[in-house]
Order: structure tokens, then sequence, then C-alpha cells
């Protein structure tokens, strides 16, 4: 019986043994698992951020190159309002009046017609 009761004992041992081995192990890999999250996150929010970054970059530059239009614009304004006033007097056509009046067209009339009454020449102003 005693041989019986020391291979229970040492077979119970060994089972713990075996318990204690596999929470360690589970312990180890909750460890592992919970750093590998972190990286995770860690990786994913740098990716965010560089996101965020080259979206700056971008509206920086768009913004840089509006920034630049507009100057340009402003300048080519501020020489045509500062500009020679016989420059902005040339890009306005001048007008001019010019009255015609109708021509015309000789017609055929009977003589009789031509003899009796003498046409009245009509000019419209």
């Amino acid at each position: 019986m005693n041989q019986e009761l020391e291979e229970i004992h040492r077979r119970k041992q060994d089972l713990e043994n075996e318990l204690r081995s596999m929470e360690e192990r589970e312990k180890t890999l909750s460890n592992r698992i919970k750093s590998l999250e972190d990286k995770l996150v860690v990786q994913e929010e740098q990716k965010v951020i560089q996101d965020l970054e080259n979206k700056i970059n971008a509206k920086r530059e768009a913004n840089d190159q509006l920034e630049a239009r507009m100057k340009e614009l402003e300048e080519r304004l501020k020489g045509l309002e500062v500009g020679a006033p016989s420059e902005k007097q040339d890009e306005t056509p001048q007008e001019e009046i010019m009255v015609m009046e109708p021509q015309e067209a000789p017609q055929e009339v009977p003589e009789s017609d031509q003899e009796e009454e003498p046409k009245k020449k009509r000019r419209f102003f």
C-alpha cells in the first residue's frame, strides 16, 4: 500500500507541476497577446497620424498655390489700377455716333405719276 500511495503522491505532484506549467504558459501567452495588441494599436495610430500629416501637407501645398495665385491676381489688379490712364482709356472702345440716312432705291414709276407729283425726300434723324 505504501507503494501505491507513493505512486498516487507522485502522480499528484506531476499533475500539479503540469498545471503550474500550463498556468505559466497561459500567463506568458496572455502577456504576448497584450503586447501584440498594444503594438497593433500603436501602429494603427501611427498610420492615422501619418495619413493626417499627408492630408495637412497636401492642404498646405494647395493653400500655398492659392495664395500665390491670389497674390499674382492682386498684383495684376494693382498694376491696372496704378497703370497709366491712357492704357485704361485705350482699353475702352470709343463710341462714334454716325447718322446714316436711308438710301432710296430707284423705283419704276409710270411716267404719268412722275409728271403729276414730284416725290418728297424724307430724312430720318
